[in-house]
């Protein structure tokens, strides 16, 4: 018992104690009539009492209603929180059995929790989800359209029943319903955009993905920040790079050399570009033009990819003197010319020239020495010539500087390894970002002479969004 309630029973105890006491030593008094009328009267006592009862019933009255309301709005809000506490749990262990991909028992709860609450935005947008995941589409695409016009203001609704339709196999109403969010809630469309863009891209559906691009220029161009637009540079770059690519697949060669041009002039420092004009010039029939791009591109960048590709032109149609002189020439007009020094060591070696080899090999040895594959074609050299001892000291090198067989290339992204030089990595999507690993090799890219060059990257644009 409260100590409150304890008082209030003494207190009634002791008030029912004196009037006991003041009635018994004053009975007659009490007894008294009163009268109301004439002709009517009443004793003492009851006019006593019904003037209490007449200003206390009222105010007591009220309290005891108000009293039965707070108490019975109590127990509605207990009952309401243990109800929702109970949904909650079940949209927990619905969400659970979802992110489980256990469909039927998330469904089994989705439908427990939408049983008593059909208007719960969560549970419909999953279990619409979680019926379309299990097979059962249609359903799915009445449970999210029924919801849609619960939340009409819900992008993530509209998206859910789009993906629906995809999955029922009616993805021409599926893009309808995604052209209605672009059009009706411009906030997410740049987003949205952006994904599917980047979708196109993944698939090499160039057209769609530069088509998507004009809309998300078109978009920004309307921006308050331009410099978003901007940060879209290297996707169109990229796209301009690929359609002219596609151009040069589809055996198209003037039109794609045209626009590798058109694209360097743009940005000279876009190296693939620079590859692919010589191999469209080569295509097309004009050697000293592709050797040209190539030399330039070489000159311009000092990328070791340009020297590779000079080397391999001239193997391939059987001249290695002219990938000999190309690199002289090279030598003779770079500002620096270790690595034109060290291609031609390496052709000399790859033409069993065994002794021009050792011997343009061996004038870079101060300048290249911490350097694996340096060492590594200088023992193959060696073993050839059948010198094991020299052979076995410059593997030794090898191994100890790197533990590498082979120079390889990076992604300067993602840091993603490829054994041969690539326009784009297939992993984060940049463009002109695969190079030499040179921290791998021990040297720095400054003392070869090649230039920093800008990279592209997808990713640069999305984390913008």
């Amino acid at each position: 018992m409260k100590i409150r309630t304890l008082l209030g029973v003494l207190a009634g105890l002791v008030v029912i104690v004196a009037a006991s006491y003041v009635t018994h030593h004053n009975s007659g008094l009490l007894t008294t009539r009163v009268y109301l009328s004439p002709t009517h009267s009443i004793p003492l006592y009851a006019a006593i009492i019904g003037t209490f009862l007449l200003g206390f019933l009222p105010p007591v009255t009220v309290l005891v209603t108000q009293t039965l309301k707070r108490e019975l709005a109590a127990r509605r809000s207990r009952r309401q929180e243990r109800e929702r506490q109970g949904r909650q749990s079940s949209l927990r262990r619905a969400l659970d059995f979802h992110a489980d991909g256990q469909w039927g028992h998330a469904i089994e709860e989705y439908e427990r929790v939408l049983a008593e609450q059909p208007e719960e935005f969560t549970a419909l947008v999953y279990y619409g989800e979680a019926l379309r995941r299990s097979g059962r589409t249609r359903e799915a695409i009445e449970v999210h359209r029924r919801a849609s016009v619960l939340y009409p203001q819900s992008v993530v609704m509209l998206q859910q029943l789009a993906d629906d339709y995809d999955a029922h196999g009616e993805s021409e109403v599926g893009r309808e319903i995604r052209d209605r969010i672009l059009r009706d809630f411009e906030a997410v469309s740049l987003r949205i955009l952006r994904r599917r863009r980047n979708t196109a891209l993944g698939g090499g559906q160039w057209p769609e993905a530069g088509e998507l691009q004009d809309r998300i220029d078109q978009l920004l161009r309307g921006s308050i920040d331009e410099s978003l637009l901007d940060r879209e540079q290297g996707v169109r770059l990229g796209l301009s790079y690929q359609r002219a690519v596609q151009q040069l697949e589809e055996d198209r060669v003037q039109e794609a050399r045209r626009a590798f041009q058109s694209l360097l002039d743009a940005e000279p420092q876009f190296l693939p570009a620079r590859i692919m004009l010589g191999e469209a010039e080569a295509l097309g029939g004009d050697q000293v033009a592709a050797v040209q791009a190539w030399r330039t591109g070489f000159e311009q960048s000092g990328n070791p990819v340009f020297l590779q590709r000079i080397e391999d032109f001239f193997i391939d149609r059987g001249e290695p003197v002219q990938a000999i002189e190309s690199l002289r020439g090279l030598i003779a007009s770079a500002e620096n010319d270790l690595l034109p020094r060290f291609f031609l060591g390496r052709l000399y070696y790859r033409l069993e020239m065994h002794e021009e080899a050792l011997k343009v090999l061996t004038g870079l040895k101060e300048r290249i020495s911490n350097s694996p594959t340096y060492h590594l074609v200088l023992a193959r050299i060696h073993q050839r010539r059948g010198e094991v001892g020299k052979a076995v000291q410059e593997y030794t090198a090898c191994v100890q500087q790197a533990g590498l067989q082979l120079a390889e290339y990076v992604c300067q992204v993602c840091g993603t390894k490829y054994r041969e030089w690539y326009d784009r990595c297939d992993v984060c999507r940049s463009w002109n970002s695969v190079g030499l690993d040179f921290q791998e090799e021990k040297v720095l890219p400054e003392a070869l002479g090649v230039h920093e060059a800008p990279v592209w990257s997808v990713t640069e644009a999305e984390e913008e969004a």
